[in-house]
């Protein structure tokens, strides 16, 4: 199969059919469909909000029994609070996470040079990431406007800078270049995905759902580019490098989907809307227990759709690198 195309792009051709050195600028799709440059703003109308403003299918503590009779108005306030973080990640996950790469790349300050079309595009990138973040802050905005719930307080850290940090800790610096792309090549095709698989649900918002279709149409292109400078990267940093970095990335992956960030503002959320400490802490405690590593993909599947990112972009073609992976359960075979 010479890869899938879909509204997205997300898989616009298989990694491995060109080099990533013969990588092709898309200035003229991102020219003609980015949100920036061809969606109007997306405003919730006057009056009540309809449809929940968080997909419900990303709630996970919605599945707890305890959770299950919860009163209108508290369900209520549990989905703006949640939407509030979400959008709230989205904006930090962009510009301080993603851009702080892309501009890297664009101005060739990383350990790999990359060819001026990949440098080109990852310009298309900031520009996109930012405008997603305004739009994600214009959101929130919205919703205190129409709803008068004003969010908790949102730290700076998201999933993907925690993870990034825990890799760092266990690297010599000279790596945290190498590292820092890496790691992002990887978060980006994980919101793509994310996203992707969020669009097909339609008891959410509807101004919510059309913010996240304009959203993952550019981040379709941004993770076919981001699959390409990892496999750039990836066959050209020095076997060393591979080594050192192989090994950390099941642990990587693991520690990027862990809820652990989501449970701690959870845990602030329940406290708000008054539910007993006994039973936030049973909540939590048994709708975030740690998998066993066997589980670990059945439980979080979109760390499957990263085993095959990597397996695309020649990653898991490392023997050492994929003995990691079959150590912490992420390959069978």
């Amino acid at each position: 199969m010479n890869g899938t195309t879909g509204k997205t792009g997300l898989v616009a051709e298989r990694s491995g059919a060109i080099s990533p050195r013969d990588y092709k600028s898309k200035e003229l799709v991102w020219d003609s469909l980015a949100a920036t440059r061809s969606k109007p703003r997306r405003v919730l109308p006057e009056g009540d909000v309809v449809g929940h403003l968080y997909p419900p299918a990303k709630a996970a503590l919605l599945t707890h029994p305890l959770m299950k009779n919860l009163p209108p108005e508290t369900l209520r306030l549990f989905f703006i609070h949640s939407a509030y973080k979400f959008m709230g990640d989205i904006a930090i996950f962009e510009t301080e996470t993603v851009n702080e790469v892309a501009m890297k790349i664009a101005n060739g300050h990383t350990p790999i040079t990359f060819p001026d079309d990949i440098r080109h595009d990852a310009l298309t990138v900031i520009i996109d990431e930012a405008y997603h973040a305004y739009v994600a802050r214009d959101f929130m905005r919205q919703i205190e406007q129409r709803t008068g719930v004003k969010p908790l307080p949102l730290g700076t850290e998201t999933d993907l800078s925690r993870a990034m940090a825990f890799g760092k800790h266990r690297l010599p610096e000279t790596l945290h270049g190498l590292w820092e792309i890496i790691a992002v090549c990887i978060g980006e095709n994980t919101l793509t995905k994310d996203l992707l698989n969020l669009t097909g649900e339609k008891s959410f918002n509807e101004v919510l759902h059309q913010v996240m279709e304009d959203h993952v149409r550019d981040e379709g292109r941004h993770a076919v580019l981001f699959m390409n400078v990892l496999k750039l990267v990836w066959s050209e940093m020095e076997e060393s490098a591979r080594l050192a970095i192989g090994q950390l990335l099941p642990e990587f992956i693991r520690e990027y989907l862990s809820p652990k960030m989501m449970a701690e503002y959870e845990r602030v959320v329940l406290e708000q809307l008054g539910l007993a400490a006994e039973h936030i802490e049973r909540i939590l405690s048994e709708t975030y227990s740690e998998p066993p590593l066997e589980d670990f993909r059945a439980r979080y599947p979109l760390s499957g759709y990263l085993v095959y990112v990597l397996m695309q972009c020649d990653v898991l073609s490392h023997a050492p690198t994929r003995e990691a992976f079959r150590r912490f359960k992420l390959l069978a075979h």
